[in-house]
Formats: C-alpha cells, structure tokens, sequence
C-alpha cells in the first residue's frame, strides 16, 4: 500500500473502515465551521455514498489522504488536494486534524510537507492554495508561518452563526516551498 512518511505522521489513501471518524469529525460543529465544508449534519449513508464516490473517482482533479501517527498508527486526519487544474498547474488544498489532542501538535505542518512534496515533485503541481475564514486567526497564523502568502479576501463570503465573515485567499508556489524546506 502506498504511504508518505514525515516526521511525526504518514499519509495513506482513504479507506472505508475511515467512515466512522469522518462521520465523527464531519458532526463536529467546531471543525466542519473552520474547514468551510458541509453545513450539514451527516449520516452514515450520506458518507458510504461519498466514499463510494471518492475512492471510485477517476476525474484526476483531486487526491485524499489520511493522516496517521507514525507512533501509533492513530486516524488524527484528512488532507486533499481539489480542483487541480494540470494546464495551469494549480489546486487547493485542505486539512482537517480532527482528534483534538493532536492538534497544536505540529501534525498537520508534518502533514502538509509530505503532501506538499508530492504535489510538486510528483504531480508537477506549481501552485497550491487555499481559502480560510478570517475568523480562524490560529490557521491564518500556521498557514504564513509554513510558508502561505495572502493573495486577497472575499468580502463577506461566508454567513454563520447570523454574521457575515470575510475568506483569507492564500497560496505558495513550489519555488517557495522548496526554499523553506530544502531538506523536506
């Protein structure tokens, strides 16, 4: 089976025994407002459906991965890349650490390098981005700390819980990412 390894996590394909966390995470109102997915609640056949789909998907515009600890081979995650457009090179990314006591935790930093290191140098991706809510300054900050630079903001893009909040448009391309992690 395919892995990437970092320092303290390994990403490996998605897999049906994932649903039951992924139903966990997706129901949880906290992480499902700061990854700007579904606003829904969730049920088990809504999520079977979607990982029939994910794991039969032959569009090429997308790639799942689960986070595990290298230590204890523990579920804490998932991150993807969407929307890749291989003329321009381009697509977004996402990450959800789920399992609240590995976050804070350098996990998804770990994460996001191995995938990063994927995308550029297997992919032949130039250019990752990524859409966060203004409101979520610790994400804002790790994302500029990792290497992240803003491009913009979409004025009162989001509605949640009866207020209007801005989206914090951010990108790096592999030639920034390889010169902060030359060693990754």
């Amino acid at each position: 089976m395919i892995s990437y390894k970092g320092e303290k996590t390994k990403l490996r394909p998605i897999r049906i025994s994932d649903i039951e966390k992924s139903i966990e995470w997706r129901n949880n109102p906290d992480i499902r407002e700061n990854a700007l997915g579904y606003r829904f609640p969730v049920t088990e056949k809504m999520e079977d459906k979607w990982y029939e789909s994910a794991l039969d998907d032959q569009s090429r515009t997308k790639t799942i991965f689960a986070i595990e600890t290298i230590e204890e081979n523990t579920l804490i995650g998932f991150i993807h890349l969407n929307q890749i457009d291989w003329i321009s090179r381009r697509c977004y990314f996402g990450i959800t650490i789920g399992e609240r006591e590995y976050q804070g935790k350098g996990m998804g930093p770990d994460s996001m390098r191995i995938l990063f290191n994927y995308a550029f140098e297997c992919l032949n991706i130039r250019k990752i981005c990524l859409e966060v809510a203004s409101f979520n300054d610790s994400a804002i900050r790790s994302y500029r700390k990792f290497g992240f630079i803003e491009e913009g903001t979409l004025k009162e893009h989001l509605y949640l819980e009866g207020a209007y909040h801005d989206i914090v448009l951010m990108r790096i391309f592999d030639s920034e990412f390889r010169d902060k992690y030359k060693s990754a």
